[in-house]
């Protein structure tokens, strides 16, 4: 096809972004919506959310990559309606984290808690391969045991004031 081509199915350049990134959103959130209340723990909840994120990054690369670098170049209503889904998903996370915080009496800011978490996974396709050693699986499940229990996996000495 032709750039030219390109262009019998999209009216510009922000339409065909806009497509792109809302696809891969909107799936992401079908998903979520339909088994995410399916998991009764908390903890549990928030590892299935991790190894669907990194599972749909093995699986849409290309399109992972347009939304992470790509999305603030969306205008207008295309910006307004990416921004609505993504509050959706942030808020999914939120929730559960929440409740994770209630159940543990951790002393823990759900934002501060929400956005690192979407920092490690969104970081992932910095320096991840799913062809390489480690499977999406694998990953996820390191990146689940460091987010909830820490590297170490014991209580730290930092206390908040």
């Amino acid at each position: 096809m032709t750039n030219s081509g390109l262009y019998y199915y999209f009216k510009s350049k922000q339409e065909m972004l806009f497509s792109i990134i809302d696809d891969l959103i909107e799936r992401a959130l079908i998903d979520l919506r339909e088994k995410i209340n399916l998991i009764q723990d908390p903890e549990d909840r928030i590892s299935w959310i991790i190894q669907s994120h990194i599972k749909f990054y093995a699986e849409h690369r290309a399109q992972t990559k347009v939304l992470v670098h790509e999305r603030s170049s969306l205008e207008g209503d295309y910006a307004k309606i990416i921004m609505e889904k993504e509050t959706e998903y942030v808020n999914f996370i939120k929730k559960v984290l929440k409740e994770i915080v209630k159940k543990s009496r951790a002393e823990v800011d759900i934002n501060v808690g929400t956005f690192c978490l979407l920092g490690m996974l969104n970081w992932v396709i910095h320096w991840y391969n799913p062809e390489g050693k480690i499977t999406p699986e694998i990953l996820a499940q390191n990146i689940s045991k460091i987010f909830l229990k820490g590297l170490t996996g014991q209580a730290s000495s930092i206390r908040r004031k």
